[in-house]
């Protein structure tokens, strides 16, 4: 319970602040342990970004994802992954269907990352 109060808490509060985000008081997330399982398990599948035959490009390492993502450290509001996995637009957002999209948590967890500067860790 605590736990779920602390992500509706932390998601209020980033997503509703008009002042900058102090990512240094959240707990640090991790391109390997928290970032790569969610890209690899959601964005990797036949026919999207894991493969030779990956529609433009792969996501498959921490390269791939800074190099065609549009991440921006410290921004995750002009960040081009954030934006396509939090867009409402069906034309935009990623994962495309029939694929589901991310979770809150996840979209959360890839905002505190990016914020705390997206880093290969």
């Amino acid at each position: 319970m605590k736990c779920i109060f602390f992500l509706l808490v932390s998601f209020f509060l980033i997503t509703s602040c008009k002042h900058k985000t102090n990512f240094d008081t959240m707990s640090k997330v991790s391109y390997s342990t928290d970032i790569q399982p969610i890209i690899i398990s959601n964005c990797t599948q036949s026919g999207c970004h894991g493969s030779a035959h990956s529609e433009e490009f792969e996501l498959l390492s921490y390269n791939d994802l800074i190099k065609h993502t549009g991440v921006k450290a410290d921004s995750p509001q002009t960040s081009n992954l954030y934006s396509v996995i939090r867009s409402y637009n069906s034309e935009i957002i990623m994962p495309r269907m029939p694929y589901n999209p991310l979770t809150e948590k996840q979209i959360q967890l890839i905002y505190i990352w990016i914020g705390q500067g997206a880093l290969n860790n």
